[in-house]
């Protein structure tokens, strides 16, 4: 018996059922209805027809900020059965992604229907090269049914777009929102004083950030909030110290971790539990199998109908798949997230992870942000660091702080005060950035 992918054409559905129900807010403030998105869709399959385009093609779409005529396109893809790469227009990589789609496809992998290919895309990586990731239609569908069970998103809510389609993130939004039949309001650019005003003003109801980007929020307007359903939040492990300066601000934050090989989300907060799941990102998703080993903390593992079957370019996954990030599941079934493997300091023979460290520091108050990175050293192998966005004059107060709620290895050895942290497109940090600030610490 021949196995169909599962259908993903929500767009198609909605508009059949309810075409005059609002699918999209533009930037520009015009109203546009699942009717009208549905044609639009439809004349891009026209389009790609007429261009030779069919099932099971790949398409480089570069993606910049998010508008109609790029929404439309990548629904018109999706339904004749293609699947776009997205890629961040002002990428290194955007040229070689373009002329080498061909050869990188040439590689064995599964092509049965119910793992025909959906989307493909680019890790946001922390400074080295991203790597492709190949999304099936299976893989998405699971992916937007599990998270509508966990989130509860209905033809009701309005959800703000300010993260990049170039993202997970960003394209989950559309997906999860389309499958309810709800719509999306576009913001071309996150600017923090507008996205604050929307999220006041009722014309939103769910948002979706990074913690960089809630930060600046709260900088801008610290609040209070009222009448958002939902402020799902995750792309990096978020201080325990702004999660609850968002609680207080009224603010229903969500925490959630996931990655790109996973659809987008792993485990993520429920609603309502906000407050006695700090520190977590809530308990794994619906048919998410997530181990962390046999001694309970470990590297996490993940299984389940959400994960990709492995690259473009190389041959599917055989088995679980590793996400190089150490964590355990607390008491009560709650992941908590410790960092990266790799980013775990070994110094005078302690092991020590620098997110919980710099999660510490950031409840001081008395400066901007803080990140701690491991660099090496002659006598210790290792030693902490801390970049600290702050007044450097601070830092013997900072010192007698951290003396007070760190275990004497985990105090960072030396101190860089700089002006921002050096961030990646989509609000992460970058990693390699950060690491050459901190190796020229004094």
């Amino acid at each position: 018996m021949t196995v169909q992918p599962p259908d993903t054409d929500w767009l198609a559905h909605v508009a059949a059922a309810n075409p005059h129900s609002l699918a999209l807010v533009t930037d520009d403030g015009a109203e546009i209805s699942y009717g009208e998105l549905n044609a639009l869709a439809d004349k891009t399959v026209a389009r790609l027809q007429a261009n030779s385009v069919t099932t099971g093609d790949i398409i480089p779409i570069a993606v910049g900020g998010a508008d109609l005529s790029l929404i439309s396109l990548l629904w018109g893809v999706w339904r004749i059965g293609a699947a776009p790469v997205v890629i961040d227009q002002n990428s290194p990589l955007r040229a070689q992604w373009e002329t080498d789609l061909g050869r990188i496809w040439d590689v064995e992998h599964d092509s049965t229907p119910d793992a025909l290919l959906h989307t493909v895309v680019l890790t946001s990586g922390s400074g080295g090269d991203p790597r492709p990731v190949r999304l099936t239609h299976s893989n998405v569908a699971a992916a937007v049914a599990a998270s509508e069970q966990r989130i509860g998103n209905t033809a009701a809510d309005r959800w703000l777009m300010t993260l990049p389609l170039f993202h997970v993130g960003g394209l989950s939004i559309l997906w999860r929102s389309a499958a309810a039949g709800g719509a999306v309001v576009l913001h071309e650019k996150f600017d923090p004083q507008r996205t604050s005003a929307a999220m006041k003003d009722g014309s939103v109801s769910m948002v979706s950030l990074v913690p960089t980007m809630l930060y600046r929020i709260l900088a801008a307007n610290p609040g209070p909030y009222a009448g958002l359903g939902a402020v799902l939040m995750g792309g990096a492990v978020a201080s325990r110290d702004l999660v609850e300066q968002g609680l207080d601000a009224g603010l229903p934050i969500l925490q959630t971790y996931g990655m790109t090989e996973a659809g987008s989300q792993i485990a993520t907060v429920a609603p309502g539990e906000a407050f006695e799941s700090l520190g977590t990102a809530g308990r794994p998703l619906a048919a998410m199998e997530v181990s962390t080993g046999e001694a309970g903390v470990g590297e996490i593992v993940i299984s389940g109908p959400a994960v990709s079957p492995g690259y473009l370019g190389e041959p599917d996954r055989d088995g679980s798949y590793r996400t190089g990030d150490i964590g355990y599941l607390d008491d009560k079934g709650r992941l908590v997230v410790l960092g990266r493997a790799d980013d775990m300091v070994v110094t005078g023979g302690e092991n020590v992870f620098p997110a919980r460290v710099a999660d510490v520091l950031s409840a001081y108050q008395s400066f901007d942000r803080v990140e701690v990175v491991g660099v090496p050293d002659p006598e210790w192998g290792q030693v902490l660091v801390a970049v600290v966005v702050g007044d450097i004059d601070s830092q013997p107060r900072i010192e007698r702080w951290a003396q007070e709620r760190l275990a004497r290895h985990e105090i960072p050895k030396h101190w860089a005060f700089v002006d921002a942290i050096p961030l990646l497109a989509g609000g992460k940090v970058d990693r390699v950035a950060l690491f050459d600030i901190a190796m020229k610490a004094p």
